[in-house]
C-alpha cells in the first residue's frame, strides 16, 4: 500500500534517509549501542553475585571506604536521587551497605559498605575487569589502542563543536 506521497509507509523517499537508517549511521547511535552491549555483558557476569549492574556501580563508588550520601552517589551514577535511594535500599536489604547519620549534617544519611559489601564489591570489580580484558583480547593491540584514542578525541572535541549550521 502506498501513501499519498507515493512511497510505502516507513520507507524513505528517493534522496531521503529514514529516521531509523539515519540514527543507526550516527556516531551517537554506535557509541550508545556499544555502551549498552558492554553493560549488558557486565550485568550478566555479576548476576552470579546476585547484583545488578547499577548496584555494582554503587558498590564501586563506595569501595574506597569513604561514606557518601545518596545525593553524592546519584551524581556519580548520573541517576536521580529517587533511583539511588531505591538502589541503596536494595543493597541495604542484602546486607551490603549500611546507612548512618552524617557527623557534619544531622539530617544527611551516609552510605558505607559493610564487610560483606566490600567483599562483593571486590568480586564484582574482578568480573567487570574480566569482561574488559576479554574485550581487549578480542581486538588487536593496535585496534584497541586506536579505539581508545578515538574515544578520547571525541571526548575532547565534542564540547567545542559548533551548534547548528
Amino acid at each position: 500500500m502506498t501513501s499519498s506521497a507515493g512511497s510505502r509507509k516507513g520507507e524513505a523517499r528517493p534522496g531521503e534517509t529514514s529516521a531509523a537508517t539515519e540514527s543507526s549511521s550516527t556516531l551517537g547511535f554506535h557509541l550508545k549501542r556499544a555502551e549498552q552491549v558492554l553493560i549488558a555483558r557486565k550485568a550478566s557476569a555479576v548476576r552470579a553475585l546476585d547484583l545488578t549492574e547499577p548496584q555494582c556501580k554503587v558498590l564501586g563508588f563506595l569501595a574506597d571506604g569513604a561514606a557518601k550520601s545518596c545525593t553524592q552517589l546519584s551524581r556519580e551514577a548520573l541517576v536521580t536521587s529517587q533511583t539511588m535511594t531505591g538502589i541503596v535500599k536494595n543493597l541495604e536489604a542484602k546486607g551490603l551497605v549500611q546507612r548512618h547519620a552524617s557527623p557534619d549534617h544531622g539530617r544527611v544519611m551516609l552510605v558505607s559498605l559493610t564487610e560483606a559489601g566490600a567483599d562483593r564489591a571486590a568480586a564484582a570489580s574482578d568480573l567487570a575487569h574480566s569482561v574488559e580484558a576479554s574485550l581487549r583480547e578480542a581486538m588487536t593491540t593496535e585496534d584497541y589502542d586506536h579505539l581508545l584514542a578515538l574515544l578520547r578525541r571525541v571526548t575532547a572535541v565534542a564540547p567545542e563543536l559548533a551548534l547548528g549550521p
